[in-house]
């Protein structure tokens, strides 16, 4: 059963990625719920079956956000899926939170992940996370999804 829902998310993720870069007129376009942010690299942990990559930064309507990234490795260490959480401090008595699972991939120092994330709050986003390992930075593109 974990396979099935395994094989389900990853062609989700892989449809909408094509989606959000619009290269087909059949392709279904997305929306952007806030301009792309920049976050700022704050650890990364390596390991023999996983990498976990954290970061902070300022995020549109969510903030002040910390995120946490844990990155399985396929065969090849050239990319698998990646699953994990965030907080972003809205203001003094909101805080947003959010789960996603994904998939990621590397070409050379560059990871690019495609993640569904989940809010608290019922809302739905589709995620294009940009990892550039030489700057220490994740750049963020969000699309509304629910």
């Amino acid at each position: 059963m974990k396979i099935i829902l395994t094989s389900v998310l990853f062609l989700m993720v892989s449809h909408l990625a094509y989606a959000a870069k619009g290269s087909d007129a059949g392709s279904m376009s997305l929306i952007k719920r806030q301009p792309d942010s920049i976050l700022t690299v704050t650890s990364i942990n390596t390991g023999i079956e996983q990498t976990t990559i954290t970061a902070k930064g300022k995020m549109g309507e969510y903030g002040k956000v910390y995120v946490t990234y844990n990155l399985s490795l396929n065969a090849d260490r050239t990319g698998g899926f990646v699953h994990g959480s965030g907080r972003g401090v809205v203001d003094a008595d909101t805080v947003a939170a959010g789960f996603f699972k994904g998939i990621w991939r590397r070409e050379g120092s560059t990871i690019v992940m495609h993640n569904v994330v989940n809010l608290a709050d019922g809302s739905q986003n589709f995620d294009i996370i940009t990892y550039d390992a030489r700057r220490d930075t994740l750049k963020h593109e969000v699309y509304i999804l629910r």
